[in-house]
């Protein structure tokens, strides 16, 4: 008798602490990830069953006016990277092209070394074409 007492005194001490749980929030101070998050935009992924890798691509847009396309306020782009393992520990790297104006992705090509995607950049009279590689430890950047 005195366990269960004891065993339902303890539940309900347990329970009063879950319920009593208050949500609190703290302004994040770093001007980077404030203004990487309200910037985000995930456009890809690309995930392999052969190698166990897994790919997000993210366009970040860069500063008003980062374009220097005389007086407009044209944007460049910033492309982000994340590429991660499959497992419980998984190594994750992020990766960054600087700069990029006007990126469209056209698709994904699977190969034995790992996924590469298609993209073109630029103004609608210099389109130009690249191939980036993607591995876990590094990209590689065929521009046509």
């Amino acid at each position: 008798m005195v366990k269960t007492r004891l065993l339902f005194l303890l539940f309900s001490l347990l329970s009063l602490q879950a319920l009593g749980q208050a949500l609190r929030y703290k302004k994040v101070e770093s001007y980077d990830l404030t203004y990487l998050l309200n910037n985000i935009e995930k456009t890809t992924d690309f995930k392999s069953s052969e190698s166990d890798l897994r790919v997000k691509v993210y366009l970040v847009s860069d500063p008003s006016g980062s374009a220097q396309t005389g007086e407009t306020d044209e944007v460049t782009t910033s492309i982000y990277f994340a590429v991660s393992e499959y497992d419980q520990a998984p190594e994750q790297y992020v990766y960054r092209l600087t700069s990029v104006y006007n990126p469209k992705f056209v698709k994904w090509i699977k190969e034995a070394g790992g996924p590469k995607l298609l993209i073109t950049y630029g103004a609608y009279n210099k389109i130009r074409t690249a191939t980036i590689k993607v591995s876990l430890k590094r990209l590689i950047i065929i521009t046509k």
